[in-house]
């Protein structure tokens, strides 16, 4: 009777602690207007690691913005912003419209995409 809520409250603890965990690195856009951190996934819910994903933060608002998760390999932290959108390589976030959209090489969907990306996104193709 309690094994099912036990395990239901250790996965919800994991994924929490996957979405506030500490970022590997951070910059602030060129605007100075947001943060971008890469967060490195460490947990029993990815045991071979290698994932990652974006967390962006408007410093005007203080809301946060997180991609579904992406090889950590394909990291880029390389900033870059305009009137529209604001990113790294492969990644850019549309600031008014609120999305991202992913050019990821070697992007995979993961299941665990939907408890830490909190935003809508898009795939490009890198073909």
């Amino acid at each position: 009777m309690f094994a099912p809520a036990l395990v239901t409250l250790a996965l919800v603890q994991q994924v929490l602690a996957i979405r506030d965990a500490p970022a590997s690195s951070a910059t602030a856009s060129p605007s100075r207007h947001y943060r971008i951190e890469n967060v490195p996934v460490r947990s029993l819910l990815v045991p071979f690691g290698g994932r990652a994903y974006l967390r962006i933060t408007d410093l005007g608002d203080g809301r946060v913005y997180r991609t579904p998760l992406y090889p950590s390999q394909s990291l880029d932290m390389r900033t870059h912003e305009d009137a529209q959108w604001i990113g790294i390589a492969w990644v850019d976030f549309h600031k008014r419209e609120k999305r991202f959209e992913m050019g990821v090489p070697q992007w995979r969907p993961h299941w665990l995409n939907p408890f830490i990306s909190n935003t809508p996104y898009t795939v490009r193709d890198n073909g």
